[in-house]
């Protein structure tokens, strides 16, 4: 009988030093008292609406090919990590023919532009208000 206390005893040591040597426990865990649990992170600070007149102002010749008149521009959208605007450009496109009267989706991450797409009258972009850049 004495031998089985000892086992027993031995194996709720050895778990309790198992687990003492374990890391924090999740801030979420609900099992775990207050104390053993780790500080929930904080939330990593939104980034400011983009200016995106004055970065198509600045850049509109990297951003649409050609010789590029003027840009009228919506609002920008936050899509996840990155910000998308519509924008109307007018000018001559690059091979010097007048530039139809076409708008584009232009998707941005920071001062990085990324994707241009053309989009038709039934996206979100024809609903937009536009201002010149």
């Amino acid at each position: 009988m004495r031998r089985w206390r000892h086992c027993a005893t031995g194996a709720v040591l050895a778990i309790a030093a198992g687990v003492a040597g374990c890391a924090r426990g999740d801030s979420q865990a609900k099992f775990l008292p207050d104390f053993m649990r780790d500080k929930a992170p904080t939330p990593a600070a939104a980034d400011p609406q983009p200016d995106v007149k004055a970065l198509v102002r600045d850049r509109r010749q990297e951003i649409f090919v050609g010789d590029i008149d003027g840009v009228l521009v919506g609002p920008p959208h936050r899509k996840g990590t990155h910000w998308m605007f519509c924008a109307r450009p007018s000018g001559r496109g690059a091979g010097g023919q007048p530039l139809a009267a076409q708008t584009y989706l232009v998707e941005i991450d920071g001062t990085i532009v990324g994707d241009r797409l053309p989009v038709d009258g039934a996206h979100w972009c024809a609903h937009e208000a536009y201002e010149p850049s």
